[in-house]
């Protein structure tokens, strides 16, 4: 929803079908239960789907009419089948044949630097595989090499020759032969990397920020703030780069079928340059489905945006689902449009915060931070709630004052992108241009970005450390996102049953 005004889209004629979220939400309900299904169920996953999924999906097709419920129904169950059939039981990463010694020569991109203790680490992005028949290559790979290394950074491109290994159930590679074939500046993306060369003290801050690689030295303050969300790229850097662009475009006088069809190919640049990660991806699909429906003037439906990116995804990689990154991103979202739209509308009923047409400029822009504060904070609540048994289940953390964290961050951070973009573009295409002006104004957005986490990872219990969810936890939570003015009332006594189950 929050895209749709971003992406400038008209006055809708037609609202979306109900059926995608069924379709959507089985998918990945039933990717996330294969490894349940896998040890109860004997015989493979597919040979289920032809026996529960497409019965009910050929019975959902004439009840779709008369009995629409139960068709939606009968679509779920099918596409539940369907994503247990699809999502392999255990997590792609190079399974076949047992080997004592399994050797792989992978190349590709780095995408982060570390050093702990004697090993130095690096994350790639691998583009070329080479390993035995019958291996499948995973997306991303740990490599481990003695500290006495060449000196690597994010954005170079490598080849590394060693042993695979599995650590608690992650690829990981001790690296025999590790050789650079190409520094970053002389890659396709040079021009973006030597753009933010000219940064002084928070140079690898703008490269975690707006390219999506690096290790910036303040990562440790956005993680015990929870805001790591603000420092990953996610839908949040595309969504304000999509209304950076649709706001210089309207400016231009440029006509509204010409932006869209130009934003599309700036929301797909941008997803190039951070090298297509998992939540650019995710976002970029949600984007465009929204232009889509933007242009064929159809209203997007809150949950169907969602659903069609879970679906696509789905459909191009399985075995994301499994990934912590696709599960928080997704149920975050869903949060959004869920109870986040709606605590909005419920502050728009109350306390509407809208200027008179004789209103001064001062006291307009005034109730426009007002409300864009209250609508943050209410988004905030809604992902943060979301997202908590999630974080707990898989990293057995939570963070409390993530909410207000974000709301302090999100000034400079948005700030920093509104600048930070444009400067990879101007500088990019003309390194010497009087870009000086610019770069002063993004390195102190920088400032004070990590002046911001620094202070939010002092707070007290800015991180918890907590148990898994129970059980009731894991069936109550969802019921708090169920739209309807009646279950305002069921809410808080939900939320705290859950909470003292948990």
């Amino acid at each position: 929803m929050g895209l749709a005004v971003l992406i400038d889209t008209p006055a809708p004629a037609q609202r979306g079908g109900p059926w995608l979220p069924w379709l959507g939400l089985g998918l990945v309900l039933g990717g996330l239960l294969a490894p349940v299904g896998a040890t109860l169920l004997p015989g493979p996953a597919w040979l289920w789907w032809w026996w529960l999924g497409l019965p009910a999906a050929l019975l959902a097709w004439p009840l779709a009419a008369g009995q629409p419920w139960s068709a939606r129904i009968l679509i779920g169950w099918a596409a539940l089948a369907a994503g247990a059939a699809l999502v392999p039981a255990t997590p792609i990463t190079l399974a076949g044949p047992p080997l004592q010694q399994r050797a792989i020569d992978v190349s590709g991109q780095v995408s982060s630097v570390w050093y702990q203790q004697r090993v130095q680490s690096l994350l790639l992005e691998p583009a070329e595989v080479h390993v035995p028949a019958g291996w499948q290559a995973t997306r991303r790979l740990r490599v481990f090499w003695p500290a006495a290394l060449p000196d690597l950074r994010a954005g170079d491109t490598v080849r590394v020759q060693g042993l695979w290994t599995e650590s608690r159930g992650l690829p990981e590679v001790r690296a025999v032969n590790l050789a650079r074939l190409e520094m970053r500046e002389d890659g396709p993306r040079g021009w973006a990397w030597r753009a933010t060369e000219r940064l002084a003290s928070h140079r690898e801050l703008a490269q975690s920020l707006l390219l999506g690689q690096g290790q910036a030295p303040e990562r440790n303050d956005f993680r015990q703030s929870g805001l790591m969300h603000v420092l990953a790229v996610s839908g949040m850097h595309l969504a304000i780069a999509a209304a950076l662009g649709a706001w210089l475009m309207r400016a231009m006088g440029v006509g509204w079928t010409t932006r869209q069809g130009l934003l599309v190919g700036l929301l797909v640049g941008y997803a190039w340059l951070t090298m297509w990660s998992p939540s650019v991806q995710r976002a970029l699909v949600m984007a465009l489905a929204v232009i889509a429906m933007g242009m064929l003037a159809r209203e997007p439906q809150r949950l169907a945006t969602v659903s069609l990116a879970a679906l696509t995804l789905m459909v191009w990689d399985p075995a994301m689902v499994n990934q912590v990154g696709y599960q928080l991103s997704l149920v975050a979202v869903l949060g959004i449009v869920t109870l986040g739209m709606e605590l909005v509308r419920w502050r728009e009923r109350l306390l509407p915060l809208m200027p008179w047409p004789l209103d001064r400029p001062v006291w307009r822009g005034q109730l426009w931070c007002l409300r864009a504060t209250c609508d943050g904070m209410a988004i905030g609540v809604a992902a943060g709630l979301a997202t908590m048994p999630v974080l707990a289940w898989h990293l057995g953390v939570v963070n409390p004052w993530g909410t207000v964290a974000t709301l302090v961050a999100s000034p400079p951070a948005t700030v920093a992108l509104w600048l930070g973009l444009p400067v990879l573009g101007f500088a990019g295409a003309w390194p010497d241009g009087p870009w000086g002006g610019l770069y002063l104004l993004l390195e102190g957005s920088l400032h004070l970005l990590a002046l911001a986490a620094a202070w939010c990872a002092t707070w007290p219990g800015a991180v918890l450390t907590v148990a898994p969810p129970s059980l009731l936890t894991l069936l109550l939570w969802p019921l708090l996102f169920l739209p309807g003015s009646a279950w305002w009332w069921w809410r808080v006594p939900l939320l705290l049953v859950a909470l003292a189950a948990w």
